[in-house]
């Protein structure tokens, strides 16, 4: 394997890192798709990914003072929103509820979820511009990976969503939470 070769295994592997916020809320969404339909689970994907690939440019662009912000507050953003997201979840499985997914996924809720899951690519975009990296390789990697990760991952949920229902609602809302109380306490120490 040659060097590039290396560095585009990197990119993916950090982009597979990235998206598995994405996918875990992309997992919940598509357990509200019954039946599945592809279009539907583009406009999350695409939002997925697009989130993921333009924050580490906005980290690596903005290099110390906007890293330096982002890491006092970050964790406690994709806390508050992984919370109520996860809250929002949870509220939706009691009962057999039926609650349509252009509800569901609104343009702002899949906003609000695709800010949340990539906040942390931000800080990988500074840490690339402080090592000397190129930016553009990474960003594109990253977020074709979480696109294509969540897509996947939307079929998945959809599946799973006819098998189980709103128990798996109830269980990707308090997967949500634990990854906004896992992001928090890293960043906390909590863990160390």
């Amino acid at each position: 394997m040659g060097c590039m070769d290396v560095l585009w295994l990197e990119y993916i592997l950090l982009g597979l890192a990235l998206s598995a916020d994405a996918c875990s809320v992309s997992l919940v969404y598509g357990s509200r798709l019954q039946p599945f339909r592809w279009r539907q689970a583009m406009v999350p994907a695409l939002a997925f990914g697009i989130a993921q690939g333009l924050m580490p440019v906005v980290g690596w662009l903005g290099g110390a003072l906007l890293a330096s912000f982002i890491e006092a507050v970050d964790h406690w953003i994709a806390f508050g929103i992984l919370v109520v997201l996860g809250g929002k979840f949870i509220w939706d499985s009691r009962g057999d509820v039926d609650i349509k997914p252009e509800t569901f996924m609104s343009p702002l809720a899949i906003f609000v979820a695709a800010f949340a899951t990539s906040i942390d690519a931000c800080a990988v975009g500074f840490s690339l511009n402080l090592s000397g990296s190129p930016i553009v390789c990474p960003a594109v990697v990253i977020a074709v990976t979480t696109f294509l990760c969540s897509l996947v991952c939307h079929r998945i949920g959809a599946a799973l969503g006819a098998r189980f229902g709103s128990r798996l609602l109830l269980v990707g809302g308090l997967i949500l939470i634990g990854l906004g109380v896992k992001i928090l306490g890293e960043h906390m120490n909590w863990f160390s």
